[in-house]
């Protein structure tokens, strides 16, 4: 099943790690701008406005 992980820049890194530990090296992790926690909804919803538009092009393999 496709999937997408999604991780804040800061993090992507340790997703890749854990997802190598785990068994999973091509794991697909689509990062978005640190932080999200602490922030307003409207400001996170920004952040997220462009790695959105990579996952349907992700998981499908074409472009949206």
């Amino acid at each position: 099943m496709p999937t997408v992980t999604l991780a804040t820049d800061q993090f992507a890194p340790l997703a890749r790690l854990q997802a190598r530990a785990a068994g999973f090296p091509d794991l697909r992790v689509v990062t978005v701008k640190h932080p999200l926690g602490g922030i307003a909804p409207a400001d996170a919803a920004a952040k997220a406005d462009d790695p959105a538009g990579l996952i349907p092009e992700i998981l499908t393999g074409s472009s949206a």
